[in-house]
């Protein structure tokens, strides 16, 4: 809780009122192949930032054409992020309340239009962003796998980026192109190392200092910490099958108190500093983005 006074103190803007403006910490959570548990790490921080540390937390799922927060944690909403971006809502009547108190942002299903945003979508976005009166701590941003546009746009909005990676090789090398692209279009951005799906913290170690020696003699300049690992815990497909997030169902489990500690090291971490607005000026930065490559 000393932690969430901290974050909730950090940072801030001066409005033209002279009022503060609050503003989030922009986390998004990627990675360079699907398959790895991303989904699982994003709502299960979801839930132990909201739940256990009290903050405010807002999760978008950026999987925009394929997202399935809404599945994971049993929740059906009546509308998601493409009648925001066809008009039809405006995006506090899509939001839903996810377990710990955590708030939603659905992505579509099965919708091949949303995996490539135009520059008018993303305005779209931008304007629907800047009329959302919320006061967050954290915006977490479920982001797709691999190298796509969007995938891009949403890892360069956000404040810091959390790799999830696994002991498999494709998972190593799949996480190091994407983070290569990333670098050379936003040298700047730090990156969190975090292992998923092993065996205990040592494997954790080997596999962060092979993605870190590759990033050191390739990428020299690349800012890459670890930030944590979560164990192979098979009692999450029991958490998985019961659509409920396991640090909710079983907080005692491995990978439970794993995220926990995960959580507790990002929160440990000064916010990056950088920008002057609310909520909106992070959209306007996925705007920007996606103009850039029209």
């Amino acid at each position: 809780m000393d932690q969430a006074s901290g974050l909730r103190t950090d940072g801030g803007a001066t409005a033209n009122n002279g009022g503060r403006i609050h503003l989030p910490r922009v986390i998004s959570i990627t990675s360079g192949k699907g398959g790895v548990g991303k989904t699982n790490v994003s709502a299960n921080m979801a839930f132990i930032m909201a739940a256990r540390f009290g903050l405010r937390v807002l999760v978008l799922d950026a999987d925009l054409g394929l997202g399935n927060m809404d599945v994971l944690l049993n929740i059906r909403p009546s509308h998601t992020l493409q009648d925001v971006l066809m008009g039809d809502r405006s995006l506090s009547e899509i939001l839903v309340r996810g377990p710990g108190g955590m708030l939603i942002l659905p992505a579509a299903s099965g919708v091949e239009e949303m995996t490539s945003l135009t520059s008018e979508q993303n305005l779209r976005l931008l304007e629907e962003f800047e009329s959302l009166s919320m006061d967050l701590d954290v915006l977490l941003i479920d982001t797709g796998a691999g190298i796509s546009e969007n995938v891009l746009n949403f890892n360069m909005a956000s404040r810091e980026t959390v790799v999830v990676v696994t002991p498999e090789p494709t998972s190593r090398t799949d996480a190091f192109a994407l983070m290569k692209v990333l670098f050379r279009r936003q040298a700047d951005k730090p990156f969190l190392f975090l292992a998923n799906m092993v065996r205990d913290r040592q494997e954790a170690i080997g596999l962060f200092d092979l993605v870190s020696g590759v990033a050191d003699r390739y990428l020299p300049g690349l800012a890459l910490s670890f930030v944590g690992h979560l164990p192979s815990d098979p009692s999450l497909t029991q958490a998985v099958r019961s659509q409920r997030a396991i640090a909710e169902m079983l907080p005692g489990a491995p990978f439970s108190k794993g995220m926990e500690v995960v959580v507790r090291s990002i929160l440990s971490r000064p916010p990056r500093s950088g920008g002057d607005g609310g909520i909106g000026l992070w959209m306007k930065r996925l705007a920007e983005a996606g103009m850039e490559k029209t």
